[in-house]
């Protein structure tokens, strides 16, 4: 634990103690003592915000790292290192818990929180090991754990706020929405992270997505709109913006990425998890921004108090710190001569088997002379080889078994035929992966775990030997001597397996190519299916083609013998595709994807496509073969998903998604063309006042009627779009030819669409009290990012909502 670089950090960082309440002054009057005490309570309440989010920062890691178990070895530890800090972390919380519960009257909610709080936590070990077993499906993992993250995150809404704190009770709600924010990114890691483990997206994922991004994009609006200029610029300052974007490309573009698998899992992981840390240190900036509030208001002749003693423990951390770093550094070379001679034994035996491998001719000679040469190594008891190729996992009876002769042997027989339970050849078998027993002590995971004393075994390791890259053994071998298998021993095993594999398939390479000539001869009767299926030469020129293609294709088959394939290629896709197309069927003799093709009527119709290269016993090219899937409807469903996704339920105007690509594209246009673009951002004054007195119908009538309007006055190739709530912004990206043109001319759209506004006196028979509060910024080059021309606009809004709303302002 306390080898483990992360750890320290945390201890330097977290383990500090909380600030002590400043003593107040005899010469304050009563009244500065009462709010002094005010402040005082509200300390406890941002420590208790500051445990809490310690706490859900920890179970948003655990979370994204449980979705992923079993994915890789490194994953797994770092699962496993996050419980420990999850479990410290709740830890301290209980114990602040205690504190804050002592210093502070909680009310009703947040105490009865607290309490569902303990008691979900205390179930996390049940969910923790049903994840270890993979008894639980992904989703209800992310459930279970955003369950607790929600209760922790409404005990921080349920504070109370002190009455004259005025400067912290405007925060609170603020804090809150971010938090939100931040666990809802913490999901999509988790979810993400999942689909790209899988390496599939499928629709109730897609779905989770959706809404997760729905939810982070409202409470960050929220917490944008709400929060001070000061706290807002610690977001902007802290998180760079090539991350940012960066994340949401891989997020705009998620299903292609798995396809493509242009990105992994580990770089969505570190993307991600570097997001969240930057919005945890956010969090934090934001609360010691506000403890400064609360400081300068404290007596000033402490100040050097407190700072001498955050010195003293910041020293006395990097102290201990250090001396633990000294230990390891200390222990890591007592091992290191240990290490070089025990890998040094292991690759003489190595060495031994590799000549062996060369002179044996058939599978079951090499099976069953290689334990003779394992078992001369003075670290190995016993070893052995469980051959499956072709048969059942459990079909002991059927199943070759080759092994040293000798008690141990007959002891493996008959526990194989007794046990049920997972043992590491199971384990291996359905990981598809090493399996390490580092102590058979902790471990009951082989049918030797009862017998491990008598016969002086201390670790295992079992390696899958693949042929063809498909599983057909297990190779198990027993040590005598505690974690023999470490990371380096494992890579030499692991070369000798790959050596192993080698050999098998230069055992199989002649069964190998008959059975290539036999699938030849299988998709040749396959050929004239229900699916649409085409066949060409090694020169691409097509020899054949079944009735469903011709179908399909609207073609005859005598019009397209001769001819290439591209006859029937579109200009949908660009040059680049085709190449790429090619150079992957070269390099891994066949291709999959989507192709937008020319039927003979001219019509583009969708296809997925499996690409098949067709060899001979020298490895040339023969053939070809083509088979196609219509995949016309499945498209018409996802060109109604994306309307969905980039445009408004009620208005059906562009939404946010959408006006952000929209803006993108009017900054590449005013660059080249050299004119100014301009950003309208309309905000609906009184309109929360029609949506409490009138109901929301009325407020929705009111927001379709502004959007008809707007839709109106502006011009054919200006986007209006609603990007929340009340709020409308319009793109003019050719408003003019000089930034004076441009301001004339904006200036005259504004009021018109102030006018119009002004004109909507009814809605449903009822009084319309909704003005319009509208902010105007011109670009006219790449200077200024998306995000910040829609700020900038924004904050011209909330100027002429200042001025008295129903105003025009410019940046």
């Amino acid at each position: 634990m306390f080898k483990n670089p992360l750890f320290l950090k945390i201890i330097l960082v977290f383990t500090l103690p909380a600030l002590g309440i400043l003593y107040f002054s005899t010469i304050l009057v009563y009244d500065k003592i009462k709010f002094l005490d005010e402040i005082y309570k509200t300390n406890y309440n941002l420590e208790y915000m500051k445990v809490s989010e310690r706490l859900i920062h920890s179970l948003q890691t655990e979370r994204g790292l449980s979705i992923i178990y079993g994915k890789s070895k490194e994953f797994d530890e770092k699962l496993k290192e996050q419980r420990n800090n999850t479990s410290k972390n709740f830890e301290k919380y209980l114990n602040y818990v205690d504190i804050y519960t002592s210093k502070v009257a909680l009310n009703q909610n947040l105490e009865y929180t607290i309490k569902l709080i303990q008691k979900e936590f205390y179930n996390l070990n049940t969910i923790r090991l049903r994840i270890e077993s993979f008894d639980i499906s992904p989703l209800e993992v992310i459930s279970e754990y955003t369950k607790i993250n929600d209760f922790l995150l409404d005990s921080i809404l349920s504070i109370r706020s002190v009455k004259s704190a005025l400067d912290f009770n405007n925060e609170f709600s603020n804090i809150y929405h971010f938090l939100i924010f931040k666990e809802y990114i913490g999901i999509e890691r988790a979810l993400i992270s999942y689909s790209l483990m899988k390496g599939s997206l499928d629709k109730k994922m897609s779905e989770e997505l959706l809404i997760t991004q729905t939810v982070q994009s409202e409470n960050f609006h929220y917490f944008n709109k709400n929060t001070t200029i000061k706290f807002f610029s610690s977001y902007n300052d802290y998180l760079p913006i090539e991350l940012s974007n960066e994340i949401d490309n891989i997020r705009k573009n998620l299903e292609k990425n798995i396809e493509t698998k242009n990105v992994d899992l580990m770089q969505w992981w570190d993307l991600s998890t570097t997001k969240i840390n930057y919005l945890d240190d956010i969090f934090n900036k934001i609360i010691i921004d506000l403890e400064k509030i609360s400081e300068e208001i404290q007596k000033k002749a402490f100040i050097e108090q407190n700072l001498s003693l955050v010195f003293l423990l910041i020293t006395f951390m990097t102290l201990i710190s250090l001396l633990f770093v000294l230990k390891n550094i200390v222990f890591r070379q007592q091992k290191s001569f240990e290490k070089i001679e025990k890998q040094k034994r292991v690759y003489e035996l190595l060495s031994n088997t590799n000549k062996y491998l060369l002179n044996n001719n058939t599978k079951k000679e090499l099976y069953s002379h290689l334990h003779e040469i394992i078992s001369k190594h003075p670290s190995m008891v016993f070893s052995f080889i469980y051959d499956i190729e072709g048969k059942l996992f459990n079909d002991i009876k059927n199943s070759e078994v080759y092994a040293q002769n000798g008690i141990l042997k007959d002891l493996l027989f008959s526990k194989l035929k007794e046990s049920n339970d997972n043992n590491l050849l199971s384990e291996a078998i359905n990981l598809e992966s090493n399996i390490i027993v580092e102590s058979f002590e902790d471990t009951n995971i082989s049918v030797f775990f009862k017998y491990a004393k008598k016969f002086n075994i201390k670790s295992a390791a079992a390696f899958p030997i693949r042929k063809f890259d498909k599983i057909v053994s297990i190779f198990v071998i027993y040590s005598n001597e505690n974690k023999f298998f470490d990371y380096e021993i494992e890579i030499l095993f692991n070369k000798l397996v790959n050596d192993l594999s080698h050999t098998l398939e230069k055992f199989d390479y002649e069964e190998i190519r008959l059975k290539q000539e036999k699938e030849l001869k299988i998709a040749s009767f396959a050929f004239e299916s229900s699916e649409p299926m085409l066949i060409t030469d090694e020169e691409v020129r097509i020899i054949n083609v079944n009735s469903a293609f011709c179908e399909v294709m609207g073609v005859e088959k005598e019009d397209l013998i001769g001819k290439n394939p591209r006859t029937f290629k579109s200009l949908h896709q660009k040059r680049d595709f085709y190449d790429n197309l090619w150079k992957e069927l070269i390099q891994n003799n066949s291709w999959r994807g989507e192709l937008y093709n020319t039927k003979f009527n001219g019509e583009l119709i969708p296809l997925r496509v499996t690409i098949t290269a067709i060899k001979d016993k020298n490895n040339n090219v023969t053939n070809y073969i083509a088979q196609y899937t219509d995949i016309s409807e499945q498209k018409d469903r996802q060109q109604v998903l994306e309307y969905q996704a980039t445009h408004d339920n009620l208005t059906g105007l562009p939404n946010r998604l959408l006006l952000l690509d929209r803006i993108e594209h009017a900054i590449t246009k005013v660059v080249r063309h050299k004119i100014v673009g301009g950003i309208i951002f309309i905000d609906l004054d009184n309109f929360k006042e029609v949506n409490d007195t009138l109901g929301h119908d009325i407020g929705d009538a009111l927001l379709v009627t502004v959007a008809k309007k707007l839709k109106e006055v502006v011009r054919d190739e200006d986007t209006v779009s609603r990007i929340g709530g009340d709020e409308f912004i319009i793109l003019a990206d050719n408003i003019g030819t000089t930034n004076n043109e441009a301001r004339i001319n904006i200036d005259v759209l504004a009021k018109k669409i102030q006018e119009v506004l002004n004109d909507i006196k009814y809605i449903n028979g009822y009084k319309n009290i909704s003005t319009p509060s509208i902010g105007i910024t011109l670009f006219n080059d790449a200077s200024v990012s998306v995000k910040d021309i829609i700020k900038q606009a924004d904050t011209a809004m909330y100027v002429a909502k200042k001025q008295g709303k129903n105003a025009i302002e410019f940046f």
